[in-house]
């Protein structure tokens, strides 16, 4: 059936819908019922085939299967923890590329739909977060464990060959190992109670695995232990447990070993919270004696709510004995602190350093290792440390502090603390840093347009992390944020339009910025829409939602099966009477152009940027070549074209798309070349010549 057939067949459909819609219309539809929805629902039927399964890479705001959120979520939570407890099994197994694997991309794609179907809010009893920390904890227990079978071989053989110096500092590497692992372990336990907590699922087997992943090595580190070292205690005591800056509490101690023999250390090494302590001799008399020690204890950021703080010795690597901690009873009050002699450069300018300096005390004396921070009308340039409570640094000033008059401030970046202060300030004058905006758009589809660009200061420094405006002659289509190079690459909906040929204004407004306002503009030749349905859009939205849906299933099928027919006599004839009217000369221009453009991007080190360049490429061959309107999803894309092609080889160029552009890791050398490679030979099966 030729395109004028198919017209008719439309004009006649819509002729004798209109008494049905009308009688309709008495009727009356359901209330609960869109088009939209009528629509979304025939073409997915129309289309291809139901799946119950969500697609493995498909973005969670593009999700459009027939099951409600809350279907959805049971089914991703249901994988979720399937996967978790396959990877505590290979654990357990000594598999640990299985078990990395089990929590790896896959796994990551279903939390970041899980993440966005749920709004995952990032608190503690958030289950998003807790199934993103139990695989953390996995991929964590992997690697220690691995080091720690290959460390302990390393031992083994240390002890057969008589080195007694090698195998005692092996077994030190040992118990740290050992340590890192029971505190990995009890995380992922901690994030699977939180699960189970929040949602139906039950991992109590996968704490079983994980518990006996660790009572394994604790069992083989209790061997290198009792061939080694010594156990020790730490035996504490206070007179008072308040403790604040100017009220330090004092504390008592001594460190002995199980059977109550003294340490033989020259210094002891004691930390508290992490931070050392300096020690003296005891200046009570019902404690002094030999072996023992004192300290005060100041606490700078304690939380006011602390009940108890960790004590813990730290024995010297040469020696025999392992460390050991107490826990101390503690009942913290906050001390009043100054930030005095604050100075600062007037000036500040976008990525230039500021200097910063000043002092901190309280209660009369200097204090030492606390953070101060620096901001610019509550916007944080950085941090920096006392020493010996001074603080001498530079920070930098971002983007979104704005220029003009200001204020930066010094201030201790915590609250609720055992230390508080008031912000020191002082004028500082932010002046605007010039910019370049340049960038270029492309058709490559009916109605949805590639844009590429850059965004960088007059200097050709690149600009980061910066929101740009799409417009449409003149509205606002679209947002787009500039990657680690200043880099812009995307593809913008343009929606039906009346022209030949669109504006595409790519905008920075510098509102609430040091960077002053840029634009680029360029002007876009759309494809037209051919002969194929030349039927007013007026009376397509006059038709009643199910007949239109079910006119335009199956105009579209008989279309495609006539393709498919055509194709299969004469595929130069089927390409030519799919497509829109375009210039197939035009078209490989603007292919040639884009993939020249995204080898630039790869030879630059741009790779993200070349594999979003090439897949555009790739979308304006196959959108041209074949008629198929550009607004649709990257795996949409795949599922129409992927019987036109290789789909192997457009499988992986859609996977690396996907890739670099919802995700943030970056795409390798390795895979931008590659990428380059398919796109050149899709579009050599594009027949565009």
């Amino acid at each position: 059936m030729n395109h004028v057939a198919v017209r008719a067949l439309v004009l006649v459909l819509l002729a004798c819908s209109l008494p049905i819609v009308a009688s309709a219309g008495v009727a009356g539809a359901p209330a609960a019922s869109s088009s939209q929805s009528v629509a979304s629902d025939a073409l997915a039927q129309t289309d291809e085939p139901a799946t119950n399964e969500t697609p493995r890479h498909q973005n969670p705001d593009e999700y459009d299967g027939s099951g409600d959120d809350e279907e959805l979520e049971s089914w991703l939570e249901d994988q979720l923890a399937s996967q978790l407890q396959d990877s505590t099994v290979a654990l357990s197994e000594g598999q640990y590329d299985q078990a990395r694997d089990h929590v790896g991309e896959e796994y990551e794609e279903r939390l970041e739909q899980y993440a966005e179907v749920t709004g995952g809010t990032g608190d503690e009893d958030d289950p998003s977060e807790a199934y993103r920390n139990a695989s953390q904890e996995h991929e964590r227990m992997a690697e220690i464990i691995e080091e720690y079978e290959q460390t302990q071989a390393e031992y083994e053989e240390a002890l057969a060959e008589g080195d007694e110096e090698r195998a005692h500092e092996l077994a030190r590497e040992l118990e740290a190992l050992y340590d890192e692992l029971d505190e990995a372990g009890e995380n992922a336990v901690t994030s699977y109670e939180t699960i189970a907590n929040e949602t139906d699922q039950d991992l109590s087997d996968a704490a079983d695995s994980i518990n006996e992943s660790r009572s394994s090595i604790d069992s083989e580190q209790s061997a290198v232990r009792d061939q080694q070292f010594v156990e020790t205690e730490l035996d504490l005591e206070v007179a008072d447990e308040t403790a604040s800056f100017d009220d330090p509490m004092v504390v008592h101690g001594e460190v002995r070993t199980e059977d109550g023999s003294p340490v033989e250390e020259g210094e002891l090494e004691i930390l508290v919270e992490d931070d050392p302590v300096e020690l003296g001799e005891p200046s009570e008399e019902w404690w002094a004696g030999e072996d023992r020690f004192e300290f005060e204890y100041r606490p700078t950021d304690l939380d006011l709510e602390a009940e108890t703080v960790t004590v813990e010795y730290v024995p010297d690597g040469d020696t025999d004995y392992l460390g050991s901690e107490a826990e101390l009873e503690v009942s913290p009050e906050q001390t009043t602190a100054t930030i005095d002699d604050f100075a600062t450069t007037g000036e500040a300018t976008y990525g230039e350093p500021v200097s910063v300096s000043g002092s901190v005390s309280a209660a009369g004396a200097p204090v030492d290792d606390v953070p101060v921070a620096i901001s610019v009308d509550g916007e944080l340039l950085g941090t920096t440390n006392t020493t010996d409570g001074e603080f001498d640094g530079t920070v930098s000033v971002p983007a979104n502090v704005s220029e003009g008059e200001g204020t930066i401030t010094a201030s201790l970046p915590f609250e609720d603390r055992t230390l508080t202060a008031s912000p020191a300030e002082a004028p500082i004058t932010v002046t605007e840093t010039d910019t370049e905006l340049t960038a270029s758009a492309t058709a490559i589809g009916e109605e949805e347009i590639a844009v590429d660009g850059s965004f960088e200061t007059a200097a050709g420094d690149p600009l980061d992390n910066q929101t740009l405006e799409v417009r449409i002659d003149g509205v606002t289509a679209e947002t787009v944020e500039t990657d680690a190079d200043g880099e812009i690459s995307g593809t913008v909906e343009t929606g039906a339009v009346d022209d030949e040929d669109v504006t595409v204004t790519v905008v920075f407004d510098g509102t609430e910025s040091n960077l002053a306002a840029a634009e680029a503009e360029s002007t876009v030749a759309m494809p037209d829409g051919g002969d194929s349905l030349s039927v007013p859009r007026s009376a397509i939205v006059g038709v009643g939602a199910l007949l239109g849906v079910g006119m335009l299933g199956l105009a579209g099928w008989w279309r495609r099966r006539s393709r498919r027919d055509e194709r299969d006599r004469a595929p130069a004839a089927a390409v030519a009477a799919a497509g829109p009217d375009i210039d197939p000369v035009a078209t490989r221009d603007r292919v040639d152009g884009l993939l020249e453009r995204a080898d630039e991007r790869r030879r630059d080190g741009r790779h993200d940027t070349a594999v979003r360049t090439a897949y555009a490429a790739v979308r304006h061959a196959y959108g041209s070549a074949l008629g198929r309107p550009g607004a649709a999803t990257h795996w949409e894309f795949y599922r129409e074209h992927a019987d036109e092609t290789d789909p192997e080889a457009l499988r992986e160029l859609v996977e690396t798309y996907e890739l670099a552009a919802f995700t943030p890791n970056p795409v390798t050398a390795d895979q931008s070349d590659r990428v380059l490679a398919l796109a050149e030979q899709l579009r050599e099966d594009a027949d565009l010549e």
